[in-house]
């Protein structure tokens, strides 16, 4: 297999504000992933508690400094907040590798504004909700 070298150009998109955002967050947050403690600042990202791509806006608490894999996580729901207790579910797909196992039924590491844990339900709605309401 060959595989081509050198660089090539392309056109990307680019969320106006996100370096604000992030810093804001570095700012109130600190250098801690919420779901798993103190991490150097430059592993962390300033993850969206919603859909940006759909809102299109930095909601000023709509969001959390997490690193980069579990940011990839939540995104995708193997990661979730139950807003009942605010303890992190792992999928059970996830649970298979023991550094996301340990995870389950944790606490976050970080204190929550009220904004926050309504986003985290929004985000338990669409990834661990009943099936009948799934799509609805």
């Amino acid at each position: 297999i060959q595989i081509p070298q050198g660089f090539g150009r392309a056109l990307v998109r680019v969320r106006r504000g996100q370096r604000q955002f992030r810093e804001h967050l570095l700012a109130s947050q600190g250098n801690v992933c919420a779901f798993t403690g103190d991490a150097p600042a430059r592993v962390l990202e300033a993850g969206h508690l919603y859909s940006y791509a759909q809102l299109g806006t930095h909601d000023e608490h709509g969001g959390l400094m997490l690193r980069r894999d579990i940011h990839r996580l939540f995104d995708d729901g193997a990661l979730a907040v139950d807003p009942s207790d605010l303890r992190v579910d792992v999928a059970p797909d996830l649970a298979a590798y023991p550094q996301y196992a340990r995870l389950h039924d944790e606490p976050l590491t970080v204190h929550l504004r009220d904004r926050q844990v309504d986003w985290l339900a929004r985000h338990w709605d669409e990834h661990r909700g009943a099936p009948d309401l799934i799509g609805a």
